[in-house]
């Protein structure tokens, strides 16, 4: 039997020179950071300050309208005017973690190399910082999407929930609402839906989409709210082949031709959006943003990977612009003598650590995040189909 020193079991040694917080944080600063994406939350801005207890609070802000001055007598005091915002909903932030395990057989790799070409050969070194990156690469790059799959959850939806979609693993049934008032919500049902089938081949005799967006648009503008729609870009494909939005825009762009439908037809998919929106009357962004789960199927015996969209199909929503809300966070803890980075400004802890009983040394991250909207009173949904 060979005993090895803790530093063959040690990937930072490996491709840092060195086992230590100082080393790590610098790596996720200078290396992992300019890699991956840049978090896609926007509307969304992590809370400056980071809070010490898990409980959190959901302020509704309302439109930036000044409320006009009181014309009183000379001798009347003026009633005070309300705060920017009130609490409606307070709840628990839920912890997310990681790990990434880098085992015997990934060292014993290593070690082979080191046999082949040198413990300090450029091959070697190369070959652990690689492995190096990839890892805090997946570990970044997870809670990163957690982050963009909140967002366009709560946007989209009203809500962010945990369940076996979304969350194999870990908690279910847990609902953090927005509390969209019931009235900003349009489900549209009989033949005033856009499509009255599954599969997108039947349009309702009486749908109109350009009406039912540009209603949408009004309601908002009358409570003083500026805004976008925001759409699946999947759904948004299927919207713009719909017969009623081609005819909308041929008769924008060649109001005078007979066959404007036809040529219509043609048009890039930009150019359809583009239009589209100049007929409605606000902006259309198009959400493409997917996440994945892993989970152990105890048939096949193997882990699977699931893809979903982030962002819900079937539902335009009218967001208002600039702020939205913002990403609450409890501030992570960590003991003295072990090896940590942090990333996202302190709010993502990463500790790594050494087994010696599964000869591996461990990854871990966590971070207590929640993406909480304080203007989802502003937002309107219209649920064109039951599809």
């Amino acid at each position: 039997m060979n005993t090895y020193p803790v530093q063959f079991y040690d990937l930072l040694s490996r491709a840092l020179g060195g086992n230590d917080g100082r080393r790590l944080q610098g790596f996720l600063d200078n290396v992992v950071a300019q890699k991956y994406n840049e978090l896609n939350i926007p509307g969304f801005k992590f809370a400056d300050e980071m809070q010490l207890d898990f409980t959190y609070e959901q302020l509704q802000k309302t439109a930036g309208i000044n409320v006009m001055a009181q014309y009183l007598d000379l001798d009347s005091p003026a009633t005070p005017i309300g705060t920017e915002g009130a609490v409606i909903a307070t709840g628990r932030i839920p912890r997310m973690k990681m790990v990434e395990n880098y085992n015997e057989d990934k060292y014993r790799k290593l070690l082979i190399a080191e046999q082949r070409f040198g413990a300090g050969s450029d091959r070697v070194v190369n070959a652990a910082v690689k492995a190096l990156f990839n890892t805090a690469d997946t570990l970044v790059g997870g809670h990163t999407n957690s982050l963009t799959y909140q967002r366009h959850q709560v946007v989209s939806t009203g809500k962010f929930t945990l369940n076996s979609t979304n969350n194999p693993n870990g908690l279910m049934g847990i609902t953090f609402s927005s509390h969209v008032p019931s009235a900003n919500v349009n489900t549209l049902s009989g033949t005033k839906r856009w499509w009255t089938d599954a599969e997108y081949a039947t349009e309702g005799n009486a749908a109109d989409p350009i009406a039912d967006m540009i209603a949408m648009v009004d309601v908002a503008r009358e409570k003083g709210i500026d805004g976008h729609f925001e759409v699946n870009a999947t759904f948004l494909d299927k919207i713009i082949k719909h017969s009623k939005v081609v005819a909308a825009i041929a008769a924008n762009l060649w109001p005078m031709a007979a066959d404007a439908t036809a040529s219509a037809s043609y048009l890039s998919r930009a150019k359809k959006i583009e239009v589209l929106a100049e007929i409605v009357g606000a902006p259309i962004n198009a959400i493409d943003a997917k996440v994945a789960t892993e989970v152990y199927n105890k048939a096949s015996k193997a882990l699977e990977r699931k893809t979903i969209d982030a962002f819900e199909s079937n539902v335009l929503v009218f967001v208002p612009n600039g702020e939205l809300g913002e990403i609450l966070t409890v501030e992570p803890i960590a003991i003295e003598g072990g090896t940590y980075a942090t990333f996202y400004g302190g709010r993502l802890l990463m500790t790594v650590d050494v087994d010696a009983k599964y000869k591996c040394q461990s990854f871990n991250t966590e971070m207590t995040s929640l993406v909480v909207a304080n203007r989802a009173h502003e937002m309107f949904y219209l649920k064109p189909c039951n599809a």
